[in-house]
């Protein structure tokens, strides 16, 4: 059996004061407990019950400025009351008509008067029940709709991995194995060789990268993985992560420049802090085309520094734009130099972020370029 609330609430409206008096003295003399709130009328019934959300309503029918049948009906309206049980309390509409007017209106019970007190209770309880079962079930309802969305985070998650594995990393392994297969065969010459070295060498490059995001990625989607959050200098890491990309930019001809004043200081775990710069730089490489350029700034917003990562590159549709930060397993594209990628570096920016109590989110032009802005607590 569902067990009644320790002290539920239940509004009475009603325009006569004897009638309202008579109610609640009738209540209070049982053993529910119940906080008993008296409203004149049907509009002020809809206002208090909007704000305190009762467990149950007794409304007589006539009353004025609103009566309860057109409250009945506005209650129902707001996804906070519509579940709330309604018991028409009246002496005049007392037909069969009246009866089902009334049920057909929502309400879920019905008291003539002049009212009973056993009566009364009785109908009382029952609807205490079944307000205390709708809250239940709705509970229930929260934790089914919780559990299936983080069923298909899971889903989504699972995919995107067996993707990458699938596709993003057997390929370049088959490909090495088939050239070092080639060079065990078949000796090369000198100019063939070098050239296959550099071919193997961009091919273990991406392998890496992939690596290191796969585990990023995986490593923040563990239970009870946290941040260890310090005092990070924005400028010192900037500067860092831009001479990591010095050579991959300058093989495209992109400038790299950054805009950070001194003394800018974030509150953040410094390892999240450069997987999202890496990535960020590292996405801004590969779209956009040779003799681009791509730009950082930082700037103080309120609590947060902002930084924001631009490029000149190829830009996004705005249905891509959307999808971004989502594991959408068709969602790589090849860079301006057919630059291959997995999609895990957003995904990842974004989980890092989150982690750190910070936003991303991202803005482009088709043909003109990216903006990546990443928002970060400030020491």
């Amino acid at each position: 059996m569902i067990a009644l609330k320790k002290e539920p609430c239940i509004i009475i409206a009603d325009d006569n004061p004897e009638n309202l008096r008579l109610i609640m003295d009738i209540l209070k003399k049982t053993d529910l407990h119940c906080n008993l709130i008296a409203v004149p009328n049907g509009k002020v019934l809809v206002e208090i019950a909007l704000q305190k959300v009762p467990d149950l309503i007794i409304t007589d029918w006539e009353m004025p400025v609103m009566n309860g049948l057109e409250a009945l009906i506005e209650l129902k309206k707001h996804p906070f009351t519509e579940h709330i049980p309604v018991i028409m309390c009246t002496g005049i509409m007392t037909t069969s008509n009246d009866l089902k007017t009334a049920m057909d209106a929502g309400a879920v019970d019905y008291v003539r008067k002049p009212v009973e007190a056993m009566e009364l209770v009785a109908r009382v309880q029952s609807m205490l029940r079944l307000s205390a079962s709708y809250i239940k079930i709705k509970e229930q309802k929260e934790e089914i709709e919780s559990q299936a969305h983080a069923l298909e985070k899971v889903n989504e998650v699972k995919d995107k991995m067996f993707s990458i594995i699938a596709h993003d990393l057997r390929s370049p392994f088959n490909t090495l194995k088939g050239m070092l297969m080639l060079l065990e065969l078949d000796p090369l010459f000198p100019n063939e060789l070098k050239f296959m070295g550099k071919d193997i060498q961009k091919k273990v490059a991406v392998l890496d990268e992939t690596l290191n995001n796969l585990l990023t990625w995986a490593m923040s989607q563990m239970q009870g993985e946290e941040s260890e959050k310090v005092k990070i200098d924005v400028l010192q890491i900037v500067e860092n992560k831009m001479l990591l990309f010095k050579s991959s930019a300058e093989q495209k001809n992109i400038q790299l420049a950054y805009q950070v004043p001194n003394n800018t200081f974030i509150f953040a775990d410094v390892n999240h802090f450069r997987a999202i710069l890496r990535n960020l730089i590292n996405n801004a490489i590969k779209f956009t085309p040779e003799g681009g350029k791509i730009t950082i700034h930082a700037t103080e917003k309120g609590d947060f520094v902002l930084l924001t990562v631009i490029d000149t590159g190829v830009g996004m549709e705005q249905e891509k734009v959307k999808q971004i930060f989502t594991p959408k397993t068709n969602l790589s594209t090849l860079g301006t130099n057919n630059e291959k990628g997995t999609g895990l570096g957003m995904l990842i920016c974004k989980d890092l972020v989150g982690k750190n109590n910070g936003n991303i989110y991202v803005t482009s032009v088709v043909g003109e370029g990216t903006t990546f802005f990443v928002e970060l607590p400030k020491a």
